[in-house]
């Protein structure tokens, strides 16, 4: 079996970057370029490839100067959607709470409106019952006062 060619240039992009014309480079030293931020592994890699130097306005100065690669770019975007996903579930969540909130409220409003209905029922009956308890006091009064004789003048 014959053992495959080591012909990989793994060059980080983007390759605009470069000072030199890294295609041409590769094309006359017979290598094939892939960019070593998103490359997994580094089978076949070459060991000879020629040298490059990345221009001015791409030499990291500090945070924010330099141009992200396309690996960075990808793992923030993964961050973001991760975080926009995380985000919709919150208030998926709160929506869901904002709803039991809202039907537990009106349930309270419910108990508490038959509360004041049944109070109000309460009151009539307890009115009721005053109201022929003083009915039987009166006729006893008037059974107690008809059943005692009447006392007679003494002259």
């Amino acid at each position: 079996m014959e053992k495959d060619p080591e012909n990989i240039w793994y060059l980080a992009g983007p390759m605009f970057q470069y000072n030199e014309d890294v295609k041409a480079l590769a094309r006359q030293a017979g290598l094939k370029i892939i960019d070593a931020n998103v490359a997994v592994g580094r089978a076949n890699a070459a060991e000879d490839v020629p040298e490059v130097t990345i221009k001015a306005e791409y030499i990291d100065q500090g945070a924010g100067e330099r141009v992200p690669t396309a690996a960075e770019l990808m793992a923030a975007r993964a961050d973001l959607l991760a975080a926009l996903e995380d985000l919709q579930q919150r208030e998926r969540e709160l929506a869901a709470e904002k709803e039991r909130v809202a039907k537990h409220t009106h349930e309270n409003e419910l108990a508490a409106a038959r509360n004041v209905a049944q109070a109000a029922a309460n009151e009539a009956e307890a009115q009721r019952l005053r109201d022929e308890a003083a009915k039987q006091a009166a006729v006893s009064q008037v059974a107690a006062a008809e059943s005692k004789p009447a006392k007679a003048k003494t002259t």
